[in-house]
């Protein structure tokens, strides 16, 4: 690798970093009431019209949960994207039982290009949460950053996002997240993520969410031609 290319990599990362720290400052005299790790892994693939659909089985093994995601992304244009989504959780609880959920979300995705290899995105999305004798709606904003980079000649991305929950039953925002990440195109089929989030939530206090994500881009090794 080139110099030049070392040092802008390591720039990029030391930026990334002095934001998300400035940003979690808030968090900087509150005690973390917990940390929570997810192991996430998937495919995705090229559906018909040039869209895409990601699915997802991923459990934590320190919250005991297990959850099935499928989320199809249709791109409206180099601007837009809309995402339908549905997503099944089991959670195993301290007396043994077990809780079931199921959620239902639709996300419209704007992206905006600033400069060479950065865009800022913005996603809102509708999540609603269905459980026995409980039903809970919210509005998710997640405003952030996205950096386009190569290292050891591979595409990766770094990204900082800080993200608001509100409830549409209470009128209350109720969670805050400050998440940075990054994913690199390491194989043709295998396209690893590491995202670190510093949550605030009024109901579970504040905690450390480190999430690791491995996505088998299939569309790599099936070039199916769609009409439109």
């Amino acid at each position: 690798m080139k110099l030049k290319t070392i040092l802008k990599t390591f720039k990029t990362a030391a930026l990334t970093m002095m934001l998300f720290a400035f940003s979690a400052q808030h968090l900087k005299a509150q005690d973390i009431d917990g940390v929570s790790s997810f192991l996430v892994a998937g495919v995705s693939m090229n559906i018909p019209k040039n869209n895409k659909l990601l699915i997802y089985g991923g459990f934590s093994p320190t919250d005991k949960v297990k959850a099935l995601l499928v989320l199809p992304n249709f791109r409206i244009n180099k601007y837009l994207t809309l995402t339908p989504g549905y997503t099944h959780v089991n959670v195993d609880l301290d007396n043994g039982s077990t809780l079931v959920e199921n959620q239902l979300l639709a996300m419209a995705t704007l992206s905006f290009p600033i400069a060479k290899n950065w865009t800022i995105a913005d996603r809102n999305m509708y999540f609603n949460r269905f459980r026995r004798g409980d039903n809970l709606s919210f509005y998710r904003n997640r405003l952030g950053v996205i950096h386009k980079t190569e290292l050891f000649k591979k595409q990766v991305s770094v990204f900082l996002h800080n993200e608001v929950y509100f409830s549409l039953d209470n009128g209350q925002f109720v969670r805050n997240r400050m998440v940075l990440g990054s994913d690199i195109k390491l194989f043709k089929w295998l396209t690893p993520q590491v995202m670190c989030m510093l949550q605030s939530d009024k109901a579970s206090g504040h905690r450390i969410l480190g999430w690791l994500v491995f996505t088998v881009p299939l569309e790599n090794f099936f070039k199916t031609e769609f009409s439109n």
